[in-house]
């Protein structure tokens, strides 16, 4: 399979041009036909929202989603996937840089009833690092295998049987934990070597060696961090907690 013709990007951006740009300029310069999917909910008169809104006029593979309001990083991986028309999705956040290509690798550990492939981190049901919060530890809670969507390839046609990604601080939580429940994670989700943040610790991960793929979360953490820094929540409004 040709990578370019059987996979989609989607990320969600916020009031963060330069993160845009760069993701997006890192990624074409291994797959200059792929297409890709921005959902854009930055402020209308933001130059991050006109910076997207001008990309399909220079790129015809690139389709900017523009909301009308900050529509959060799992609905809007959500809305992105509807618009994506091949087998593949990838999700992408808009704080990655791309050194090399692992597309094609990814792409031949695909199997007919893989979810996923990419990098996981083990959770507790609430989307939290497992062991952060101390009910983690004393309520015995269960331990979550998390495909973490900074930079992840899914199957399409497996993310429509599952639950979908929801307005929460670990947006692919709602999935997940339905994996973990039917017994499935081990199984339909695939671990591709070398992928990880590059910069940063958490309770259950540290640094790779990025190989593959930039991530910062030690210095820019996303929209959410960028969020932070303005003074607002890391995530508008309430986490949905409605898939437990």
């Amino acid at each position: 399979m040709v990578v370019d013709e059987v996979i989609t990007g989607v990320t969600v951006s916020w009031n963060s041009i330069e993160l845009v740009k760069t993701s997006i300029e890192s990624i074409r310069k291994f797959h200059p036909e792929m297409k890709i999917i921005i959902v854009d909910g930055s402020p209308k008169d933001s130059p991050c929202r006109q910076y997207v809104k001008s990309l399909p006029d220079k790129d015809v593979n690139i389709t900017a989603l523009l909301v009308d309001h900050n529509i959060g990083h799992g609905l809007g991986m959500n809305l992105g996937i509807d618009y994506v028309e091949t087998p593949y999705v990838l999700f992408f956040d808009t704080d990655i840089v791309m050194v090399k290509s692992p597309l094609q690798g990814m792409l031949d550990m695909m199997e007919d009833d893989t979810f996923g492939v990419g990098y996981s981190e083990t959770v507790a049901p609430d989307g939290h690092d497992w062991g952060v919060l101390p009910q983690h530890k004393k309520n015995n809670e269960p331990k979550v295998r998390y495909l973490h969507p900074y930079f992840q390839l899914v199957q399409v046609k497996e993310y429509r049987k599952y639950k979908p990604y929801c307005h929460h601080g670990a947006p692919c939580i709602s999935t997940m934990w339905e994996l973990h429940q039917k017994g499935l994670s081990d199984k339909v989700l695939k671990e591709f070597a070398g992928l990880g943040h590059t910069k940063g610790r958490g309770a259950s991960w540290v640094p790779c060696a990025g190989e593959w793929v930039l991530h910062d979360v030690e210095h820019f953490g996303g929209t959410g961090r960028l969020r932070e820094s303005m003074g607002l929540p890391h995530i508008e409004g309430k986490w949905d907690t409605s898939y437990v």
